[in-house]
């Protein structure tokens, strides 16, 4: 039996150099700015581009905005745990992730969000949790 066998996941580099599988949503955010909007991957992310189509501006997190929303303990309201997508634009990031979540900026309802994304053949169950994570604050 050979000790080098390799096979699909997080810190194999393959995983990311071949083409994605393409997925793509588009979708109407809730009416408040206190409800998020959830969209889980099949599997594991390799870029996400995230298309506001909207005039009002739409927050991005990776943890829902309010506390046990989706059965979350943490919200991404805790120290702004979010970034802003201005109306009208698109933000693409290159992450790995296996669900995002978008919300209203305001309690103005934007119209819809697009949302599209290149897959892995990375399986959601080896993606590690973000919930609860610390990162850089402003």
């Amino acid at each position: 039996m050979s000790s080098n066998f390799y096979s699909v996941g997080l810190n194999n580099v393959g995983s990311y150099q071949v083409s994605g599988a393409p997925f793509f949503e588009r979708s109407a955010l809730p009416a408040t700015a206190d409800d998020s909007l959830r969209f889980q991957f099949p599997k594991v992310t390799k870029r996400v581009v995230i298309q506001n189509n909207s005039n009002t501006d739409i927050r991005v997190h990776f943890v829902p905005y309010r506390t046990n929303e989706f059965g979350f303990t943490e919200g991404a309201i805790t120290n702004d745990n979010y970034f802003i997508i201005a109306n009208g634009t698109a933000f693409e990031m290159n992450v790995k992730c296996k669900e995002v979540f978008v919300s209203c900026a305001t309690n103005n309802p934007p119209n819809d969000i697009t949302l599209f994304a290149e897959l892995t053949n990375i399986p959601t169950a080896r993606m590690f949790e973000l919930e609860g994570l610390e990162g850089v604050s402003r």
